[in-house]
């Protein structure tokens, strides 16, 4: 049977300037039979205009003609547009692990809490420029009449101008009403239409992470298409490395979001981290932690918590100030025991679980988390967003930053133009809800806390691909990335892969870019 296939790349590319919002349609033709799967709906994030950008997979697809969605892993950078695409009419399945279906309700319901705020804000910054552009008008009006002019006065209601979340709650519970089977088992296979078939593996990255391999009946032989999505470290803190997978990959989709970077060695940022622990403690200083609320904080729980414990570093107390992290640490806590987890053998109690780890605080309300921002240290606080952009660290963040008394230890990604990317960058004048910060604070930058592989580590993971059945008409197109990353990982991979011509063969797809596979 003639084999059509098509993937468009709408979202999550390395030739764009923003690597969030992963998103990739598979279209696939057999006779009279279109499957169209997308893989990943992730949010735009660390953009101004980011309602409208996101708003903009509308431009290349309809919702309603989607037949399933597969997540790679449940970060809102790869699943926070689901339901508004649910909104807008997609009723097929959603494919996941068991793992990312217990995380998804948790991700996407504090997305739209923060989307709703967002929206007030927005609003009344409209409301402000309409009433000063009306002002300006009458200003205008009665110079040129020579006060003339009858003025009237304008008002403006709450809900006088279109500007709307991407969506809320409701369609976050129907969502998840969609995903298939309560989550799916890894390594098996998973029937998704007719000659069409999903394997997840385990992809090292974060708790129910999976590298996805479909599989399509063709003749003379089955085409197969794997995703690497977010790729885990081969020397992670709480995950094992990501499981290879076996399938002869005709094409093959893979990130680049260190491409062309080695990880300092886990060991030697362990010991600077510790140092710097020491450091607040005795000088009596406080440490912000921005941290992602899904993986990163519970890395950083365990290492500190086990560090504590063996008296490497003093009992510091660790407050974890999210409401989302909160909650997901507590489904880390229900699956301490389940085997999943590396070092499970290295604690006496669980890390995760408030009152088994006596060092771990948790912040459950706005009020408390003001006051902690208030208060002197010694102490740790862990907060989201681990950009800065968003959430409770910022609360700390406007009390601390001009503070010499504070240190900021940036332990993640930091996206272009994002808040935790111009201190990262060392910018001694940062802007805070519209007022300057004139950054006093200790800024310490760790690159080893990544649940990402790093460059070498993605290229022989391809390369182990690639060698599992070569052939002639492979391709491999990098991903979720930056420009330079993505560059730097093409040329190292041009470099170790066997020889062909694979400067053609190694493609960095552009955004909206649809290519017949």
């Amino acid at each position: 049977m003639n084999t059509k296939i098509h993937a468009q790349f709408l979202g999550g590319v390395a030739y764009d300037d923003n690597l969030t919002g992963s998103s990739i349609l598979i279209t696939i033709e057999q006779g009279k039979q279109t499957t169209r799967l997308l893989l990943d709906a992730g949010l735009i994030q660390c953009y101004k205009q980011a309602l409208e950008r996101n708003a903009e997979i509308l431009h290349w697809l309809r919702p309603e003609h989607i037949d399933g969605v597969i997540l790679t892993h449940a970060h809102i950078d790869h699943v926070g547009r689901l339901p508004f695409l649910t909104k807008h009419g997609f009723k097929g399945k959603i494919y996941c692990t068991e793992g990312t279906r217990n995380l998804l309700p948790v991700m996407l319901r504090d997305s739209a809490k923060i989307q709703a705020k967002e929206t007030l804000i927005l609003r009344a910054k409209s409301r402000k420029q309409k009433q000063n552009d009306a002002k300006k008008e009458d200003f205008s009006r009665d110079k040129m009449t020579m006060g003339s002019y009858d003025k009237k006065k304008k008002k403006y209601s709450k809900n006088s101008n279109k500007i709307e979340p991407l969506y809320e709650m409701t369609h976050v519970e129907q969502t998840c009403l969609l995903i298939k089977n309560g989550g799916l088992p890894y390594e098996s296979w998973h029937k998704l239409a007719k000659n069409v078939s999903l394997k997840l593996y385990p992809s090292g990255h974060i708790l129910g992470g999976a590298i996805c391999v479909i599989r399509i009946k063709s003749s003379p032989q089955n085409i197969y298409l794997g995703f690497s999505g977010d790729l885990g470290r081969d020397d992670g803190v709480i995950l094992p490395p990501p499981k290879m997978i076996i399938e002869p990959m005709n094409y093959w989709f893979i990130e680049s979001t260190y491409g062309g970077k080695k990880h300092p060695a886990h060991k030697n940022e362990i010991t600077k981290l510790l140092n710097l622990i020491k450091e607040i403690y005795n000088s009596g200083k406080k440490m912000i932690m921005p941290s992602f609320a899904l993986e990163r904080a519970q890395e950083i729980i365990y290492l500190l918590s086990y560090y504590m414990q063996t008296k490497k570093i003093p009992p510091i107390p660790i407050f974890l100030d999210s409401p989302m992290a909160i909650e997901i640490t507590q489904v880390f806590a229900a699956n301490w025991n389940s085997g999943m987890f590396e070092g499970q053998d290295k604690l006496i109690f669980n890390p995760f679980q408030t009152g088994s780890d006596s060092y771990l605080k948790t912040i459950t309300d706005d009020k408390s988390s003001v006051t902690l921002s208030e208060t002197p240290g010694p102490y740790i606080v862990i907060a989201a967003s681990g950009m800065c952009d968003a959430g409770r660290v910022r609360t700390h963040l406007r009390a601390g930053l001009g503070n010499n008394k504070t240190v900021v230890a940036l332990v993640g990604y930091m996206a272009k133009n994002s808040l935790g990317r111009k201190l990262k960058d060392g910018l001694p004048i940062v802007c805070m809800n519209g007022e300057e910060i004139l950054v006093k604070a200790k800024i310490v930058s760790f690159d080893s806390f990544s649940a990402h592989a790093d460059g070498p580590h993605l290229v022989n993971y391809t390369k182990e691909v690639v060698n599992i059945q070569p052939q002639a008409n492979k391709k491999i197109f990098i991903i979720h990335g930056e420009e330079e990353g993505a560059t730097n990982l093409k040329m190292d991979l041009i470099d170790a892969l066997p020889k062909g011509s694979w400067l053609k063969q190694i493609i960095i797809p552009k955004l909206g870019q649809d290519i017949t596979l």
